[in-house]
């Protein structure tokens, strides 16, 4: 019936006048009839319009989850745009080099014959007094040194100066060092990296304006571009680059025929004397063998692609593949024998996995054009790839200091708005959870390594201490009330209390941090409030409070009791209260007072609250004590020992179930005061 109805109504050439008329000649049930249609179609329509809200918001909610794992995916996709950007800027300008061969020596030089492992010896030698831990590449037997020379690396964007440095041409490989600024002894330059000429390419960079006498080497998936102080030093470097690689090129050829050669020979003397004896057994394998075993055991065809899909996964940001074929290789590698083939194998395996590991740091730097909004997703993904190639020292650290960004880049989104106390719930809810974030993303990083969680609670602790300085700064730096101090402080306390959830206790760390603060708002306040005391005692005259009427009398009794103090035994002539102003307010004062305290209690500021409070108070019996020994107030000596009761046994019963209530122990300080009432009473009878 409803629904007839709604299709009705939403007919685009409704005309309700029409229908209203055609309805009222039908009478009045029909009228009424239609009035109780148009209440059910009312009602379902707000209970679909209901579900539609519902369902709408639940859609919501899920979008905003998949945004949320998108901009992740989205971080990752922009940084691997910004590499193929800078690649294909470096492309554009790329041209062919020369085919000039160099050729290696001085000219009119006359040619002294020099054994191949003199001048090995010779380059090497040169290589370790002279460049800082390049200790690895002179290791590398048949390595030489071909060429070298000063260089100034340049900005690939903007051409601008980066540093000094000098290049080593050796035949398999280009090694960048650095200049020793401060440099002591021989050492002159400092080990930067080391790139096989198999993966770089040299591009010859055009003179534009002020740039001359470049070219740029494309070290996949990296690239660098380099300066010679003239155009005859720029092309000696990339005729000699070229030729180098030549060279390098035939070698290689060379070397797997021999070895090709080599294993058909061994294959044909096997079988056609299979009958060989021990005694030749055993000298062919202490001569021949250990030489070709190694070469044969890595010529291995997924082996000798092995550098390359390294360089692919590592372009592609494929680190989880990248690592696995590591793993793979290092598994393998365990069974071949010891040779100069497998050191060199090595070698260049090693070179890429610091690529792989510079990587997966990278991902981990903060830097201030990189977005923080990553994920801990993106994080965790780095921190386990490294953890599986043995760095889980510099994930922990890496993971902790990113953290340590994103926990300041959320302080710093915070706005002081005025309120002390609204400032200081946002922040401690920004901090606290950011630092149980951490937790549980560290937990799921670093499954097992026992070790690292010591660096955890470390970087917990200095967190905290930079949490308090802005607490401190934000709190006790801005002259806030005692009650705004306390109530910020129990904020803090809660939201630290409830770390302990995930095994993290960092409350004795705060407490400890913010004790010696927290004695100095105390003494300040108690200073105050004892000044006030004196101020309002020289002018106190005790004089009973009169309300005039019963009615208003009996109207202050109640407020007085919503505060915790029951006045009813000191009322008499139904409109006098045996109680001065001065003392009500002093009792109002001493109880907030002690409340701020114990909101603020520690096992270390225990005397110091309960000294605190002690000494408000014997600066108010003080006073008293002089009333009462005065000639000018001997007519209101009963009046003043009515306010001493008072303050000593209704206000400080307040104050004891405040201790209680706090489950603190009621201190000897304020034990003491309660026998200062016999005292007072004994001046009076004497």
């Amino acid at each position: 019936m409803a629904d007839g109805l709604a299709r009705i109504l939403a007919k685009p050439g409704f005309d309700p006048d029409q229908f209203i008329a055609k309805l009222s000649s039908s009478g009045e049930d029909a009228l009424l009839e239609m009035k109780t249609r148009v209440h059910i179609l009312n009602d379902e329509t707000a209970q679909a319009l209901k579900k539609n809200v519902y369902k709408n918001y639940s859609q919501f909610i899920e979008t905003a989850r998949e945004i949320s794992i998108l901009e992740g995916e989205m971080y990752q996709l922009s940084h691997m745009l910004a590499d193929q950007k800078s690649l294909m800027g470096s492309m554009m300008e790329m041209s062919l080099v020369s085919d000039k061969a160099y050729v290696h020596g001085l000219k009119g030089e006359e040619d002294v014959k020099v054994s191949p492992e003199e001048e090995t010896r010779r380059n090497l030698a040169f290589l370790l007094e002279k460049v800082e831990g390049c200790s690895s590449v002179a290791d590398v037997p048949g390595r030489q040194l071909v060429h070298d020379g000063d260089l100034v690396e340049l900005d690939t964007e903007t051409h601008s100066q980066i540093q000094r440095v000098h290049a080593f041409l050796l035949n398999d490989s280009l090694m960048i060092a650095t200049w020793i600024p401060n440099r002591r002894g021989p050492m002159r330059y400092r080990f930067q990296g080391l790139y096989e000429l198999d993966s770089l390419a040299v591009v010859n960079v055009r003179d534009t304006g002020p740039m001359k006498n470049g070219f740029q080497i494309l070290m996949f998936p990296e690239s660098h571009m380099y300066q010679t102080d003239t155009a005859k030093a720029k092309r000696q470097w990339l005729d000699a680059l070229e030729d180098t690689k030549k060279k390098k090129a035939v070698r290689d050829k060379q070397k797997k025929e021999a070895a090709m050669r080599l294993a058909e020979q061994q294959l044909q003397a096997a079988l056609a004397s299979p009958g060989e004896s021990d005694l030749s057994k055993s000298f062919h394998d202490d001569t021949e063998e250990p030489v070709a075993m190694d070469r044969d055991f890595l010529s291995v065809d997924w082996l000798q692609e092995l550098p390359e899909d390294l360089d692919m996964y590592i372009a592609q940001r494929n680190f989880e593949d990248a690592v696995d074929l590591v793993e793979k290789v290092y598994d393998f590698l365990t069974e071949c024998p010891k040779g100069p083939a497998l050191k060199e194998f090595r070698a260049r395996i090693e070179h890429r996995v610091k690529q792989l590991t510079d990587s997966l740091m990278n991902e981990l730097q903060v830097s201030p054009e990189r977005s923080l909004r990553g994920g801990p997703r993106a994080a965790r993904r780095a921190v386990t790839q490294l953890i599986r190639l043995g760095k889980s020292a510099q994930a922990c650290e890496l993971f902790l200091r990113n953290r340590s960004a994103i926990i300041k880049y959320n302080i710093r989104q915070l706005k002081f708005e005025g309120a002390t106390t609204l400032y200081i719930r946002c922040l401690c809810g920004v901090f606290f959870s950011s630092l149980s974030d951490t937790s549980k993303e560290f937990i799921k990083a670093f499954p097992g390594h026992y070790g690292c969680f010591s660096s955890f609670v470390i970087w917990s602790k200095q967190e905290l201490e930079s949490f308090v300085s802005i607490f401190k700064r934000q709190v006790f730096e801005s002259k806030a009330s005692l009650t705004t101090i306390a109530d910020c402080v129990v904020l803090a306390k809660n939201h630290c209390e409830e770390l302990s959830a995930i095994g993290l206790d960092m409350k004795f760390c705060l407490a400890s941090l913010l004790d010696i603060s927290v004695q100095n708002v105390i003494e300040e306040t108690r200073d105050q409030l004892i000044e006030g005391i004196k101020y309002r005692c020289n002018d106190d005259q005790w004089r009973p409070m009169n309300h005039l009427s019963q009615a208003d009398c009996e109207k202050y009794v109640s407020e007085i009791a919503v505060q915790g103090f029951d006045i009813k035994p000191y009322v008499y002539d139904k409109c006098f209260i045996a109680t001065t102003m001065n003392s009500i307010q002093f009792a109002k004062n001493i109880t907030i007072f002690a409340e701020d305290l114990l909101k603020l209690f520690t096992s270390d500021l225990e005397d110091v609250i309960a000294n605190a409070i002690a000494e408000v108070y014997r600066s108010h019996l003080a006073h008293i004590e002089s009333s009462l020994k005065s000639e000018k107030f001997r007519k209101e000596q009963t009046l003043i020992l009515k306010n001493a009761q008072f303050l000593l046994e209704a206000v400080m019963g307040k104050i004891e179930s405040l201790y209680t209530a706090s489950d603190i122990h009621f201190p000897n300080q304020l034990q003491q005061l309660n026998a200062y009432y016999r005292k007072l009473k004994s001046m009076v009878s004497k």
